[in-house]
């Protein structure tokens, strides 16, 4: 028997299923990047925005224990970069300046 799914949460495979079917990525600064040598480091998380207005935040796939929601958070521009290309965008942008939002779109 499956755990109850939580509505407002998402993994990484479900995120993609849902960017392909319209929904957009919402990515958040949460901390504003600094740089440190020639990397930049910061907090972003990342949620889906579906067509009837709801959002789902990203959590890790894996939890430390069970029943416990992780919610997915990149602390490098390096991960944010290869996260949205994984995701399947071809043209990147995130916010870098605490509070920030930026809305995505799957490219078409």
């Amino acid at each position: 028997m499956n755990p109850p799914e939580t509505p407002n949460v998402l993994t990484e495979v479900a995120l993609k299923q849902r960017l392909e079917t319209g929904s957009k990525l919402i990515i958040t600064c949460n901390v504003s990047p600094t740089r440190k040598a020639s990397s930049w480091f910061g907090v972003w998380t990342m949620h889906a925005e579906h067509s009837d207005g709801t959002t789902q935040m990203l959590v890790t796939a894996r939890s430390r224990m069970a029943g416990e929601i992780s919610i997915r958070e990149f602390k490098t521009v390096t991960g944010i970069v290869s996260f949205l290309t994984d995701c399947g965008f071809t043209k990147i942008s995130f916010p870098v300046v605490e509070g920030d939002t930026v809305r995505l779109p799957l490219d078409t």
